[in-house]
């Protein structure tokens, strides 16, 4: 599992987002983190929807994804695992396009589908990314903005 990226992500609430989510960690190889009010691993929809995409069962889920209740613990506790905090706005923050990700230990960080990351959890973050938008487009959702980011980390690791 790459130990280098993770992707947190505070109250996901959506069946299916959390479905590609773990769709995501088992296709990139990467540990990703719920906190907050996420929906747990074991709900129904999820499993289901996520069983129609890729053989797995919960032992193997939780081998990729973690539930932790407090946003803020978990923040501090990363940091103190020299992993440089990324969060993601809808705008704002320097373009995704043009960043170069650092090299080091990172956590991605995704803020609420309704609301995004509240102005306090965001000061937590050491950078703040966003994706440009056009033509009015307020936001992605979760499920399209997670692979364009994780996937734009992992090419610039090579």
């Amino acid at each position: 599992m790459n130990k280098d990226l993770i992707l947190l992500f505070d109250s996901l609430r959506d069946p299916r987002d959390l479905a590609q989510v773990i769709h995501l960690a088992f296709a990139f190889d990467i540990k990703v983190i719920l906190t907050g009010n996420s929906i747990p691993l074991n709900n129904f929809k999820v499993l289901r929807i996520l069983s129609s995409w890729i053989k797995t069962d919960e032992k193997k889920v939780s081998k990729f994804v973690t539930q932790k209740s407090s946003f803020e613990k978990e923040i501090i506790s990363l940091k103190k695992k020299n992993y440089k905090i990324i969060g993601t706005i809808c705008s704002g923050g320097k373009d995704f396009t043009k960043y170069s990700f650092p090299k080091e230990k990172i956590v991605i960080v995704f803020g609420t589908e309704t609301s995004g990351l509240s102005k306090e959890k965001q000061t937590l973050m050491d950078e703040l990314i966003t994706i440009p938008m056009k033509n009015n487009t307020r936001f992605f959702t979760l499920s399209s903005i997670a692979p364009l980011i994780a996937f734009e980390k992992l090419k610039q690791k090579k």
